[in-house]
């Protein structure tokens, strides 16, 4: 039988009365998670034979977030695992104590007892979301839903990019009867104004319980979708390194596989670039269900010719009549600083480089989202840039004349411009063996030159016309194999197999092909 328990604030202490507790216990430990904070309180026998813990409220709070984990005894005692009232929310007690918010709720993890403190707004955001959040399940089954509501996510809510973005906007012009919500708090402008919700929200659950369709490229903040809800994941790149349950060495992405299955099994359809990545992400991923191989939509924008370079690069704070070379490395598994936040070094004489551009050439350097540390742009020489604020690395594809990448996907969309590739990879062999490995023979299979240090890298900018000369046989092979599907036309392919045509009528769609032309691309 578990303990039952009661919590109420007293002055300045916070009183925690247990009943059914065993005999031996003779005190209560309270610690952080990282062992940075701990404290141990006595328990004081009660007349109705429960005991009595009295926590200084001085104690549990500070100017950030603070979360105890409550055990008997002491820190390698068991968790204090307490019977709440019920029915009753995730953070089933909340006080106000001098201006910080206080709950308890039970942990996910071993359903022990946790004590939650944070200044009071944030409290409120963070218990309000937790409690919506622990309440989805519920919703799934009890709210009803909304057959003409789509909810769209990229990049874990933090950008309007990526394929989500294109088939959105295919949508708006395709399917205008259909009601559109993202999943977004940044600053940029979306096309329509849509609603947006807060990820993680009590909005964005109550959404994503609701929506008749979702659209994502990683995974939603809770697993488990109603029947009828159409869940399409777009994915976000053709892999070079390796993903999921094809990971052979320890690190984040090989941890976060279980939890990463959880959300697959939800997907109504997956998106394919090609038939390579098909049979690749069925596989890392587990995915038995359907595949849609209808080229990635975030290509179209890299094919169209009507496309005013001048007019992007000025709504991106860029100069006009300047030839760019974009710098996108990805992330490096093996370097965490937190929680997916990780660090990185450029591993570039920035000095160098800007000397050997020339004088209508400029660096632009896009870092991924995950890393932590930013670049110090008052120390940046004239003709670089950093642009890693800028959410969608597309458009920068579209107004780079070369790109410079290591193990990036981002080549695999870029290739669809037959522009040159670079490839810095300054750490190869150490990648390959011990932080995530690779799918192809980057020797052999990649459509242009590896660079290993940067005198290599600035050799290679010198000589472009010849460099890609050299790499066109391969270059060509390679768009044969990974880029057949990329003509322009992706997004509208997208819509027609998922969404289908509108209600009324299907009279006057552009694309050539109908609805079912559409889902024959499912594999």
């Amino acid at each position: 039988m578990r303990p039952r328990l009661r919590l109420d604030v007293h002055g300045d202490h916070l009183h925690l009365r247990l009943n059914g507790l065993p005999a031996h216990t003779r005190g209560l430990w309270l610690g952080t998670r990282d062992g940075s904070r701990g404290l141990q309180v006595p328990l004081l026998d009660q007349p109705d034979g429960g005991a009595l813990a009295q926590l200084p409220l001085a104690d549990l709070t500070g100017p950030a977030v603070v979360r105890l984990d409550v055990r008997l005894q002491d820190d390698a005692g068991p968790p204090l695992v307490p019977e709440p009232p019920a029915p009753a929310p995730r953070h089933f007690f909340r006080a106000t104590v001098d201006g910080h918010g206080l709950s308890a709720y039970l942990s996910d993890s071993a359903a022990s007892l946790v004590l939650m403190t944070a200044p009071l707004a944030q409290h409120a955001r963070l218990a309000d979301a937790e409690d919506a959040k622990a309440a989805f399940a519920r919703d799934l089954r009890t709210l009803p839903l909304e057959r003409d509501l789509v909810l769209f996510e990229s990049f874990l809510g933090k950008q309007y990019a990526g394929n989500p973005r294109y088939v959105y906007e295919a949508l708006r012009e395709l399917r205008p009867d259909l009601r559109c919500v993202w999943a977004y708090d940044g600053p940029q402008a979306i096309p329509g104004d849509p609603p947006r919700v807060r990820r993680g929200s009590p909005e964005y659950f109550r959404v994503l319980a609701q929506a008749g369709y979702r659209v994502n490229n990683v995974v939603f903040a809770a697993h488990g979708r109603k029947p009828e809800t159409v869940y399409l994941q777009t994915w976000h790149g053709t892999p070079l390194k390796r993903l999921g349950w094809d990971i052979e060495v320890d690190g984040p992405e090989a941890a976060a596989r279980g939890n990463f299955h959880g959300e697959s099994r939800g997907w109504s359809v997956l998106l394919s670039a090609n038939p390579y990545s098909t049979a690749t992400l069925r596989r890392a991923f587990r995915h038995d269900g359907p595949v849609l191989e209808a080229g990635y939509p975030l290509t179209d924008p890299l094919l169209d010719r009507t496309l005013d370079r001048d007019a992007v690069a000025a709504r991106l704070g860029l100069p006009a009549d300047r030839r760019f070379v974009l710098y996108a490395p990805t992330w490096r598994d093996h370097r965490p600083v937190g929680a997916w936040r990780f660090d990185f070094d450029l591993h570039l004489d920035l000095d160098a480089v800007s000397a050997a551009l020339a004088p209508d050439q400029m660096l632009l350097i896009k870092a991924h989202h995950l890393v932590a540390a930013g670049i110090d742009a008052t120390a940046l020489p004239g003709n670089v840039r950093d642009v890693s604020h800028l959410e969608d690395i597309t458009e920068l594809c579209a107004l780079a004349d070369v790109l410079v990448t290591d193990y990036s996907s981002v080549f695999f969309d870029f290739a669809v411009t037959g522009r040159p590739i670079l490839f810095y990879c300054y750490d190869l062999e150490l990648y390959a063996s011990q932080v995530r490995g690779f799918y192809l023979d980057v020797e052999r299979d990649l459509p242009g030159p590896i660079a290993r240090n940067g005198e290599e890298l600035l050799a290679l900018l010198a000589d472009l016309p010849a460099v890609a000369a050299r790499h066109a046989g391969r270059y060509r092979q390679f768009r044969e194999r990974y880029c057949a599907l990329a003509d322009g036309r992706c997004a509208r392919r997208v819509v027609d197999a998922v969404f289908g045509p509108a209600p009324a009528s299907d009279a006057g769609r552009a694309g050539g092909r109908d609805t079912a032309e559409a889902r024959a691309c499912l594999a």
